[in-house]
This record gives C-alpha cells, sequence and structure tokens, in this order.
C-alpha cells in the first residue's frame, strides 16, 4: 500500500464518516445497489457543514459522476429495448434495490430484479409497494444459475455494474453461458462496462465491497465483452460511452 493510500485509509475511516456516503460505503459496501443508489440521487448529507461538504466532494469525483451518466445510457437503451414490441419480460440478474427499474414504462411490461441479497431485495419491494409499481417484483437468485431465475426465456437481461466485479475472465464467461441458457433467440441483453478507472487500487486499499472485503474490480471494455459474448450467439447492437469516458452501456442481440 502506498504512503498515499494509508493516508487515505485512515482519512476516510475517521474524518470521512461524516459524510452519510462515505458512512454507507462502509456499512453496505462502496459497490452495493444501496450505496449507487445513493450517488444516483446525487444530494450531498452529513454529519454537521463540514460532512456535507465532505459527502459533496465524495459525489463529485469523476468515477461517481460516470456512474451517474452510466445509469442515464442504461435507462435509454432499456427503453428504447423494450419499444420494439409490447408486453415484454425485463429481468435483472443483480439488480439490488433496482433504482433505474422504476424508470420504465407503466405499458405491460413485466420487470423482475434478482439479486442475492434479502436486504436489497426489501429496499425494492418496499419501493414498489409505496409507489404502487405491482410491475416491478423483487426475487432471491442466483445471476449464474437460470434454475434459479423467476422467470423462463425473459425478452431483455440487465446488467448494470456486475462485469466490473468479475475479476477472471471465465466468470465472465459462465455468466454469458448463464444468459444464454437462460433466453431465446433474439432476446436482448443491455450491459454495462466500466472501461476505465482514475484508481483501481485505491478501491482495494482504502475501499470495501458488499462483502465487506476489500473492493477489486477490473476494467474492460464493453467491445470486449461483446467479443466474448459472440461465441455465445450475442452480437451487439448500440455501444455508447458517458462524457468522461469511464463507462460504456451496450445493447446485444442473440442471433436467431
Amino acid at each position: 500500500m502506498t504512503p498515499y493510500h494509508r493516508f487515505m485509509r485512515i482519512l476516510m475511516r475517521t474524518g470521512g464518516r461524516l459524510s452519510d456516503g462515505i458512512r454507507l460505503g462502509y456499512r453496505e459496501g462502496f459497490n452495493s445497489g444501496t450505496m449507487v443508489d445513493y450517488v444516483y440521487r446525487d444530494k450531498a448529507h452529513g454529519i454537521t457543514p463540514i460532512g456535507t461538504l465532505v459527502d459533496r466532494v465524495m459525489l463529485d469525483h469523476p468515477v461517481w459522476r460516470g456512474v451517474r451518466g452510466r445509469r442515464r445510457l442504461l435507462i435509454e437503451q432499456a427503453k428504447a429495448a423494450l419499444a420494439e414490441r409490447p408486453g415484454q419480460v425485463l429481468f435483472d440478474l443483480a439488480a439490488g434495490p433496482g433504482s433505474y427499474l422504476f424508470e420504465m414504462p407503466r405499458d405491460g411490461a413485466a420487470y423482475w430484479a434478482g439479486d442475492r441479497d434479502p436486504d436489497e431485495l426489501a429496499r425494492g419491494r418496499a419501493r414498489a409497494d409505496a409507489e404502487g409499481r405491482d410491475d416491478i417484483h423483487f426475487v432471491q437468485s442466483d445471476a449464474f444459475d437460470p434454475a434459479t431465475w423467476p422467470v423462463t426465456e425473459p425478452d431483455l437481461l440487465v446488467t448494470s455494474g456486475f462485469f466490473d466485479l468479475l475479476v477472471d475472465i471465465a466468470e465472465v464467461r459462465r455468466l454469458l453461458a448463464a444468459g444464454t441458457a437462460g433466453t431465446a433467440p433474439g432476446a436482448r441483453w443491455v450491459l454495462s462496462a466500466m472501461e476505465s478507472h482514475t484508481d483501481l487500487l485505491l478501491l482495494r486499499d482504502v475501499l470495501v465491497d458488499w462483502d465487506r472485503k476489500p473492493w477489486i474490480a477490473v476494467t474492460r471494455s464493453a467491445d470486449e465483452i461483446a467479443e466474448e459474448a459472440r461465441p455465445f450467439g450475442w452480437e451487439p447492437v448500440t455501444i455508447q460511452r458517458e462524457p468522461l469516458g469511464l463507462f460504456a452501456v451496450a445493447t446485444l442481440r442473440r442471433a436467431d
């Protein structure tokens, strides 16, 4: 660990906890759905004005700004795929509380959010109940095992921020195999890729993931993931990048 990372680790775990977002990150994991939803809201909160200022600095970090840009692209591409025909079924393989789903249209489509974390699912379910979204369903499932999925052959798969966490390329292929086994020809897959990062070692040395372990992530281009998906029968339809160039969102189509 570099002296700078050691200093940041001490700073984040002491004074940084005045920030609601940093405190949430250490409690739930900085890559958890709950933390990412906090970043999406982009509202600074903290203990004392200093804590709110620290929170604002954290939320304005280029990576979190890129994450918000990623979300906008994800919503656009998911809506575009759903607009191709009415009544489609969307399944997010690792949705957390699935905040973007509440931006999806109420037009007869069915939205399913799977995740392994019951607390994340409970948060999403509570919001769906509060907003009367009986078209959004939260269920515990294993992204790598289509036998646990709540729907058979969904029309649209979504994975946001998931491929970044798969350090081993074998895990990427395992997820692609699951997505292929669980869908039919003609299905779409909207996915995100972290193509660049300001300091991956800082994630490992300073922050924690949803398992409260050092956050280890890798960068992969959307084009690389699309190439890995080709042998499974998926072809890229759209690839877009947010303005900072850190994240990309792609729509793939499973060939007939």
